[in-house]
């Protein structure tokens, strides 16, 4: 298997589904024609079918999660650049660390542990800055930040232990190890264009009417598989 190419794997096969539909939207149509029953117009190589991809392809491509996806590829390069990711792999696997590694682990814990405290109290009477204004919890800024929180977290910590185990020198190496997960990440990114475009038009095509597929679910799938093979394809050529 051609290294290169086996990044791009993900690309190539969502652009030929995507390929795929557009063609077969042409014979969903063509037997509800034969059918003889309602017919609404359903190619999407129609003249209607044509003008519609164009005015949906963008709207399309703008509702992907794109900033949660770059959130978690930074945090990834975070963990990993200041080697919080490799301790953390071998305190799991119950292996040693060394002493600049224990110091560091225990600085970073120490202040995650602080940011965890400052989190509680802001959502604590007397401050409530954190808390929600309405009984429904998951209105709550909070409960709506979570991620951007959660980002905040793996930045102190990688910081802090990058920065005591000697990975982090100066602000271009937070930067470089950053940088270089986001160009492994590449190729799912571009995935995600087409996976854009394979749900929509198998709507516009009448498919989710005779299948009842639960197109959220799927939409996600798509998303996620492009992310979750170059990880593993990380794993495999370590």
């Amino acid at each position: 298997m051609n290294k290169k190419r086996a990044y791009y794997y993900p690309v190539s096969i969502y652009l030929l589904v995507l390929l795929m539909v557009w063609i077969g939207s042409f014979f969903v149509d063509v037997a509800q024609m034969l059918s003889g029953g309602s017919h609404v117009n359903s190619s999407l190589l129609s003249a209607g079918g044509i003008r519609w991809a164009v005015r949906n392809a963008l709207p399309a491509i703008n509702a992907l999660p794109w900033g949660i996806f770059m959130l978690s590829v930074v945090m990834l390069g975070l963990l990993r650049g200041s080697g919080l990711a490799s301790a953390l792999c071998r305190l799991v696997r119950f292996r040693r660390l060394s002493g600049s590694e224990v110091r560091a682990f225990a600085f970073s814990l120490a202040l995650i542990v602080c940011y965890i405290l400052l989190l509680y109290m802001s959502t604590s009477s007397p401050w409530n800055l954190l808390s929600g204004v309405s009984e429904d919890s998951s209105l709550s800024p909070i409960a709506q930040g979570k991620v951007i929180l959660l980002f905040f977290g793996v930045l102190l910590m990688s910081l802090i232990y990058g920065y005591i185990y000697g990975n982090y020198r100066s602000v271009m190496d937070v930067f470089t190890s950053t940088a270089d997960v986001f160009k492994f990440y590449v190729p799912a990114f571009m995935a995600l264009i087409p996976a854009s475009g394979i749900v929509p038009c198998l709507q516009y095509a009448g498919v989710d009417s005779i299948i009842g597929l639960p197109w959220d679910v799927i939409n996600v799938t798509l998303y996620l598989l492009p992310f979750i093979y170059q990880m593993i394809l990380g794993l495999i050529r370590k």
